[in-house]
């Protein structure tokens, strides 16, 4: 039998990769640094079946860190709400001093949204690194002062956070120290200054939601925030729940105020994937082809999981980031158990997230039938009719 290398010394295919929410700017590079698993090669099946305990156990955990990582698929609303960004910083880029526009990303829990922005911040720090790298240097200075460049801050809003609650976590996560007991001015001004030094050009607020938005404090949180605002030259995404009619738009009370703060920021909405249209199918299928694409299983069917588009839609809502889950669940299975394939009768056997569970549990299910795929790989009518 040819002898197979198995990655048991690179450590990346099997330590937890010990990825989180950022909360500082150090969390934030090890963000854009991490490399996902490797997608392993796919032996014969032959090949496979005649590896000893030791290697199949290897090669199965290399399996498992990829299906686990899996694909970010980048779908065609990402990228049009990305290029929305893109757009909205170049018309920031030189304006005069006073606040920038901004964006509100507002949908259902669990759409992606955080996966979204991140996305793009990983993008344009990318980016700048190529252009720039001289910035990203340790010896980078700036009036003769050395400078830690940061151009991305992206804050996981705690729950309930007041004004103060937000300013000391964006101190922290520029790794600025203050005063125990210092107040909210004393924060809120040295980190302006800190944010301004070090080249801050987009700020990245997620789960706006949980800002304490309530009608007694709705107003307090607004302007606090319209005055971190109004004194960067960054410009400022935020994501949440709901936010059309939370105190982010309300502002606890007032017309006037309500103005002020919708001609200031763009508000886009996220939804689930509809498959209404033949673009919207065709969309939908594409994500699901895109994630079996990467999967490395030895007895499953190419096409299996596109063929059966509707049923996921029906299982998921339409929802990617339930989708993801569901196929990575299967996947694992599919190891696990030594099926090695992933179809409808083993992804019904599996429970994933109660919202999609119980939404597919009490609705009645057309049994759904394949969809027309056209020979010409260039025809719309690829994802069904």
């Amino acid at each position: 039998m040819t002898a197979i290398a198995f990655p048991d010394d690179e450590p990346h295919y099997f330590e937890h990769p010990g990825l989180s929410e950022p909360r500082t700017k150090e969390e934030w590079r090890a963000y854009l640094d991490f490399e996902p698993p490797l997608k392993p090669e796919k032996l014969s099946l032959e090949l496979y079946e005649q590896l000893s305990a030791r290697e199949k156990s290897l090669h199965n955990k290399a399996r498992n860190a990829h299906h686990s990582a899996l694909v970010i698929v980048r779908t065609a609303k990402m990228e049009a709400i990305h290029h929305q960004i893109r757009r909205r910083m170049v018309t920031n880029a030189h304006q005069p001093a006073g606040a920038r526009r901004g964006i509100v990303l507002d949908g259902p829990a669990t759409l992606g949204k955080s996966t979204l922005v991140k996305m793009f911040g990983y993008d344009f720090e990318h980016s700048l690194r190529q252009e720039f790298p001289e910035r990203f240097e340790r010896s980078y200075r700036v009036d003769n002062r050395s400078i830690d460049y940061t151009p991305v801050v992206y804050v996981n809003i705690p729950s309930q956070a007041t004004p103060k609650d937000l300013s000391i976590a964006l101190a922290d996560y520029m790794g600025m120290g203050y005063r125990s007991g210092a107040t909210k001015s004393t924060i809120t001004n040295r980190l302006l200054d800190e944010m301004r030094r070090c080249g801050v050009e987009l700020v990245i607020i997620d789960d706006a939601h949980f800002m304490d938005l309530s009608l007694r404090e709705g107003k307090v949180v607004n302007d606090h925030l319209k005055f971190i605002a109004n004194h960067t030259a960054a410009t400022f995404i935020y994501t949440g729940v709901d936010l059309k009619h939370s105190g982010l738009f309300l502002e606890g009370a007032g017309g006037s105020r309500v103005t002020q703060t919708s001609g200031r920021n763009t508000l886009l909405h996220i939804e689930p994937f509809s498959i209404e249209t033949r673009q919207d199918k065709a969309d939908w299928v594409s994500v699901i082809a895109s994630m079996e694409d990467a999967l490395v299983l030895y007895r499953h069917q190419p096409g299996t999981l596109k063929r059966a588009w509707k049923y996921l839609h029906q299982r998921t809502g339409g929802n990617i980031s339930s989708l993801a889950e569901l196929i990575r669940e299967s996947a694992a299975e599919a190891v696990m158990t030594g099926a090695e394939a992933v179809d409808r009768k083993l992804m019904s056997s599996i429970v994933i997230n109660e919202n999609a569970q119980t939404t597919y549990d009490t609705s009645w299910h057309e049994e759904p039938q394949p969809p027309i795929v056209s020979s010409d790989p260039d025809d719309g009518e690829t994802a069904a009719s």
